[in-house]
């Protein structure tokens, strides 16, 4: 992700708002692009297009809320190891088999998620749909393309074509709003269903042809044992993406479960109060993903390749003073984006009645509002740190802290929900803060120890060529 934040840079400084205006939509377009557009579909079907969905609107939030989420808890892992391997083809320039990969990708998980979508359509049982084999047929269809949308955009960033991207979401939201409107007066809710999930299907087939226009695709089976060998070497890597994957889920699952309502002749259970909440305070994430793709990531990737070139060419005390800068980088990266994002969360905290009030619609409590928007922020430094681990290749800690976000989201969830006065949201913020903090330690132990680190893997090296 460094190389696109340089390219945002190289925009930026050609001054002006266009170029403020480029960098902020393209960096919104990629770090939460699929599930921003889909917030902003189901919000103007809700108010423009509420007849389609008379029959059951909550059978259609439902199919999109788990849709998506369990597009991240299923596939997360694997979600990790494809961008590392990825990665490295891009870094060698070989985007025709990077292209490869990422077709081979997609046939696993259509595949995956094809058995899975199918499985779960089957057990939704209800006579208030009308068209209910339609609706089943394209939420299916709707939670395969969200999974393949998921690994273009890991993909398509590579062509920094990032207004041309914009473009590809609006023409498909739009189309796909034409298609509810339309195909949601014949066919009611099965209608609503089959016109959004086209549109996902729009946007998915415009950006491989997208890509297709630039690149041209390796042997896609030329690459299964080089990813397969991914998943030995990266163990870790691919335990950190299924428990971080999990872990931002789990607690809507587990109040889905303790606390919500089934929708109505499903096995679907939903806590809207909860859910709106989180979607809207997830909402504020998009700026502080931008800074840190922009400015702290590029930053702290900058220093660390100094760092890296110096380590075998200079003397033992000007590598001490590089990596002295940056430990530096890292502190004032993580410190300036956290002032960013923290001025963002407080103005939204102190504003927490009005937008519990006008925004939700009185949905959230105060409480719960302003503790979710609390836990978003620790969430970003959790992840801006988690990135720094994976920088530095310590995926060993960055597995382990995974798993306790995992756990105290769970555990904390479940406790403050089962006291005589639940308290939503403050399982998801113990995790954050208990996180960073662990992410930070292990951190700063890393890079104070990475030159001795590199050290005892070139002598091992060496021993082993018998050198």
């Amino acid at each position: 992700m460094a190389g696109i934040g340089f390219e945002l840079q190289r925009v930026l400084k050609q001054g002006g708002m266009t170029g403020a205006f480029k960098v902020a939509l393209a960096g919104i377009i990629i770090v939460a692009g699929p599930w921003l557009i889909s917030i902003l579909g189901i919000f103007a079907l809700s108010r423009f297009a509420g007849f389609a969905l008379e029959e059951g609107g909550a059978l259609f939030t439902a199919a999109v809320v788990y849709s998506y989420a369990f597009s991240l808890f299923f596939f997360g892992g694997l979600h990790y190891i494809y961008t590392r391997y990825t990665s490295d083809l891009i870094y060698v320039k070989d985007d025709s088999r990077a292209f490869a990969t990422l077709l081979l990708a997609m046939m696993i998980i259509g595949i995956l998620s094809t058995i899975t979508a199918v499985i779960s359509v089957y057990f939704i049982k209800t006579d208030q749909v009308e068209n209910l084999l339609m609706y089943r047929v394209f939420a299916a269809v709707l939670f395969v393309s969200i999974n393949l949308i998921w690994l273009v955009m890991i993909f398509i960033t590579l062509l920094k074509k990032y207004m041309t991207i914009f473009l590809v979401y609006i023409i498909g939201m739009t189309f796909s709003f034409g298609a509810v409107f339309i195909l949601g007066k014949e066919y009611k809710l099965g209608g609503a269903m089959a016109g959004f999930s086209i549109g996902q299907v729009s946007i998915l087939v415009m950006l491989l042809l997208l890509i297709r226009r630039y690149i041209k695709p390796g042997n896609i089976f030329r690459e299964i044992n080089p990813l397969a060998s991914y998943f030995r070497k990266y163990k870790f890597l691919l335990g950190a993406g299924v428990f971080y994957s999990a872990g931002i889920w789990i607690d809507k699952i587990v109040l889905w479960f303790y606390t919500g309502s089934s929708v109505e002749g499903t096995y679907l259970i939903l806590f809207e109060q909860y859910d709106m909440t989180v979607y809207f305070a997830n909402l504020t994430l998009i700026p502080g993903l931008v800074y840190f793709m922009v400015f702290s990531e590029t930053n702290f990737y900058v220093r660390l390749r100094r760092f890296l070139m110096k380590i075998s060419t200079r003397t033992f005390t000007e590598i001490q003073k590089e990596k002295h800068f940056l430990m530096k980088t890292m502190l004032t990266s993580i410190r300036e984006q956290s002032l960013f994002q923290g001025v963002i969360t407080i103005g939204l905290v102190i504003l927490a009645g009005n937008i519990s009030t006008n925004l939700l619609g009185g949905l959230s409590s105060l409480v719960t509002l302003r503790l979710v928007l609390s836990g978003v922020f620790f969430h970003l430094l959790f992840l801006t740190l988690l990135t720094f681990l994976f920088y530095l290749e310590r995926y060993k800690e960055a597995f382990i802290t995974q798993v306790c976000f995992f756990f105290i989201n769970f555990g904390g969830t479940l406790y403050f929900a089962s006291l005589s006065i639940p308290i939503y949201g403050a399982g998801y913020m113990a995790a954050g803060i208990i996180t960073s903090i662990l992410s930070g330690l292990y951190l700063y132990r890393a890079v104070q120890t990475m030159d001795r680190r590199i050290f005892g893997l070139l002598e091992r090296d060496v021993i082993k060529r018998g050198i």
